[in-house]
């Protein structure tokens, strides 16, 4: 039986070390960048980062894919539609609700209530805005049909106001 150095133990052991180091800070670090900006909400809701831009077919569909409100004050969603073809296209796109908890009735009936039809000519694009004042704390998930696919879901917060 062939023993090994102890060199080569040491060399393993020391690949190691550095390894659970390296994991250490980086988790470390991901913590200290990430939760700070999570505690500050309305930062986050109005980043560019939170859109989710999807293509189905010919139609490019831009919208929030995580969206953050306070209880109380009146907001609103953006959903971008875009025709990436030539020749005008009808669009029918609305959301339905898939769960809720806590999020009141007349802020879901504002938004799965009416869906957004238009007609958009070669290249052009359109904006659908969806306004509401929630009045309770809660969460929603909905699910954005477009042309009667599913492009995605959007996962709505209601937070209290400081």
């Amino acid at each position: 039986m062939e023993r090994r150095p102890a060199w080569q133990f040491g060399q393993l052991l020391l690949l190691i070390l550095i390894l659970v180091a390296g994991s250490a800070i980086g988790v470390a670090m991901g913590y200290m960048i990430w939760n700070p900006g999570a505690a500050n909400y309305t930062v986050i809701s109005e980043s560019e980062d939170a859109t989710r831009t999807v293509r189905i077919r010919d139609i490019s569909v831009a919208y929030p894919s995580v969206a953050i409100y306070k209880v109380g004050e009146d907001s609103s969603m953006k959903i971008e539609i875009s025709n990436l073809d030539r020749y005008p296209e009808y669009v029918v796109v609305s959301l339905s609700l898939v769960h809720s908890s806590g999020v009141d009735s007349a802020t879901i009936s504002a938004i799965t209530g009416t869906p957004y039809k238009a007609t958009i000519a070669g290249y052009g694009s359109a904006t659908n805005v969806l306004s509401f004042k929630p009045s309770a704390e809660g969460y929603a998930i909905f699910d954005i049909t477009v042309k009667g696919e599913l492009a995605g879901s959007i996962t709505f917060y209601v937070v209290s106001s400081p």
